[in-house]
């Protein structure tokens, strides 16, 4: 048995849009896997017999990423296959080319192609399809032109690719680039008569939607805008018969976070938000479909909605939140653990998995539960049936066959404002409790996300390194209720204590840990945190900070999240709150460091800009202080979790490097 290393992420696969077939008789699913050789990631179609329990992928769907079920023998899928379709995306033409695929035979077939990039595919009755795509209203409909004049539009958009115009904002999206005036719109084809017709208003951003049992209505929740996008979305139904829409909820009131039919109207995961104030937790509304006022049917008052466990073994999503035969299925995240909870109204949830395992995503359906998530190590698919979970597959097996997972041991302490602080320790790997080893603390971000006891290849990298590995769900955290989770104007206070307290509670229970060898590394809110601490103690022998916040005020603007986040998280706008903000910001007290840090940043990460990397180690740099900044291209804010093999890679190399040449004695 050996250690994890950095590169044992490449024998990883990853789950996401996990689905049944209507006879409940077989799970489809995507495997997405790492690949350093193209520096990006491979996916394909897999699917699980589960009276067998063979699990196998679908010939010729390697490329394909989404797909819906037409029926129980039939798939449906959007890939480019013919070269000629390939060439013309690649040169910038916007083309989907949607194929049939029969389960038992693998016939395939092409059903229909859109002039639109990127689509996804519903099926509403046997010849009319919803689909989803990103509208780009910067860009003339190219493809409604005769080929030649269609070519050099293109040839002409590249000519300009180096150019962009801003005129509202939000103006960037983390992963999506430059997005002013795109949106997620929704369209209707016709199979029989050809026709493609956008269902969402031209400047729509649509955030969820749901179609009826019967295929006769489409829900969906988004706002119309053409300067300032807001997050409190209005919900509308559309008619798919009479085509018409009718406004259900108007906009302005609600952030929703999903919907589905239920009964004779939606349910609706939904929080009353005006903007102002902390981040809403979501609890569930019914909205009637002829019409009336949401209606609030159950409250998650010490569970945040949706699963906030973290992790850098996902990649793709799937389902979180559907209704089956009046029963809404969705995940919660309580303490460290995530839930699928089954609910009907007028009765309390009801919760399906045990705290041993996390769910991802699920897929229900003809008497089935299926999730994928971890128990003790990677991603596999469950079936989940009268509170016992039974494991379908097991497809990354093989990648920790020969690998030692040092399991996280969980602790809890009581802080002293009365809040209940749960953490993990992961002991080096070959622990002896006679010898004394280097420890590192690592803080979570969002800042309304929760470490678990999930498998997590960072941790287990250092940990087969000869590191203990410690992180701790602090103030400001999921999954502990609305109190435990609003720190605004108080960002840097008992967040801080609490990783404080945290630390000492670890070297309490484990003497072999040297409180001379510590370290302390993070990203997002995490980076933000870990900045807080170099400024703010000296207890740390070395930080790494990643994708990291350092001043609000000087990040307000310049990325995705600060346009609406700022005043959430921190308490103000920097023209109403500047020296409250500057109060937060770690990048006020730099001169106070002298831990050697390490900054690691992507060039495209608009969540956290570079902005904040770059002013920290400037600073440091200028004080005298030991630091180093490693910047990645090509990448965005999700480098540790889905960025390109090689940098993920140069990333762990990098960390590991540091913390060893100030922790590690000869």
């Amino acid at each position: 048995m050996q250690a994890i290393t950095c590169e044992d992420f490449l024998k990883y696969r990853f789950f996401s849009a996990l689905d049944l077939t209507p006879d409940g008789r077989s799970a489809i699913f995507c495997l997405s896997q790492a690949v350093k050789e193209i520096n990006s990631y491979d996916a394909g179609l897999w699917r699980c017999e589960l009276e067998s329990g063979q699990v196998c992928p679908i010939p010729g769907t390697c490329g394909a990423r989404s797909f819906s079920c037409l029926d129980s023998g039939r798939i449906l899928y959007p890939l480019l296959r013919a070269e000629e379709d390939r060439q013309y995306a690649a040169r910038g033409g916007y083309i989907t080319v949607f194929w049939e695929q029969d389960l038992s035979t693998q016939e395939c077939k092409e059903v229909f192609r859109v002039p639109l990039k990127g689509a996804t595919a519903r099926m509403i009755r046997p010849d009319v399809f919803l689909l989803s795509a990103v509208r780009d209203n910067n860009r003339p409909d190219i493809e409604a032109m005769p080929e030649e004049e269609r070519l050099a539009a293109l040839d002409k958009l590249r000519e300009e690719e180096a150019f962009e115009v801003c005129d509202e904002v939000p103006f960037l999206s983390d992963g999506r680039g430059f997005i002013n005036k795109k949106r997620h719109a929704l369209y209707l084809y016709n199979t029989s008569t050809q026709r493609l017709r956008e269902l969402t208003p031209r400047h729509f951003e649509t955030s969820f939607s749901a179609v009826s049992p019967d295929g006769q209505y489409i829900a969906y929740s988004g706002i119309d805008y053409d300067r300032y996008y807001v997050r409190q979305h209005g919900i509308y139904i559309y008619d798919t018969y009479s085509e018409r829409t009718a406004t259900l909820l108007a906009p302005g009131s609600y952030q929703i976070m999903g919907l589905d039919f239920l009964g004779d109207g939606l349910v609706v995961a939904a929080a009353p938000w005006n903007g102002e104030g902390p981040f809403p937790n979501h609890d569930l509304y019914t909205l009637p479909l002829q019409g009336g006022a949401m209606r609030l049917r159950h409250t998650h008052s010490r569970e945040d909605f949706g699963s906030k466990t973290c992790s850098d073994c996902r990649y793709g999503t799937g389902t979180t939140f559907k209704v089956l035969d009046g029963n809404l299925y969705y995940i919660t995240t309580c303490d460290t653990y995530a839930f699928l909870n089954r609910w009907k109204p007028g009765q309390q949830p009801e919760r399906l998995n045990s705290e041993w395992f996390i769910p991802d995503s699920f897929a229900v359906g003809a008497g089935v539960l299926l999730a994928t998530g971890t128990t003790d190590g990677l991603q596999e698919l469950f079936s989940l049936s009268s509170g016992s979970l039974r494991q379908l597959s097991q497809i990354n097996t093989p990648a920790l066959a020969d690998r030692v997972v040092s399991q996280p041991r969980k602790y809890q302490f009581t802080d002293p404002e009365g809040f209940l602080i749960s953490g993990f320790v992961i002991e080096p790997v070959g622990y002896d409790p006679k010898k004394t080893y280097p420890g590192i603390l690592e803080i979570h971000g969002g800042p309304r996300a929760a470490f678990s006891a999930g498998f997590f290849h960072e941790m287990q990298y250092l940990a087969g390194k000869g590191y203990f590995v410690f992180f701790c769900n602090p103030r400001g955290s999921a999954g502990g209720g609305e109190e435990f989770a609003d720190l605004r104007a108080r960002r840097g206070t008992v967040d801080f204590a609490n990783v404080m307290q945290w630390t000492d509670f670890v070297l309490e229970q484990y003497p072999a840990v040297d409180p001379k060898r510590l370290a302390v590394m993070g990203g997002s809110y995490g980076g933000y945190l870990t900045n807080w601490c170099i400024t703010h103690t000296r207890r740390f022998r070395a930080a790494v900070s990643m994708r990291s916040i350092s001043n609000i005020s000087g990040d307000y603007g310049s990325s995705d999240f600060s346009i609406w986040g700022t005043a959430g998280v921190y308490g103000g706008t920097p023209w109403d709150h500047d020296e409250r903000l500057r109060d937060q910001s770690p990048y006020t007290y730099a001169k106070n460091v002298v831990t050697p840090t390490l900054f690691l940043h992507s060039f495209e990460d608009y969540r956290c800009t570079l902005n904040g990397a770059m002013q920290m180690y400037s600073a440091l740099q200028i004080r005298g202080v030991p630091t180093r900044m490693c910047l990645f291209r090509n990448a965005c804010h999700e480098l540790s979790r889905s960025g390109p093999p090689r940098s993920r890679i140069r990333r762990l190399q990098e960390l590991s490097q540091w913390i060893d040449s100030y922790l590690i004695e000869e």
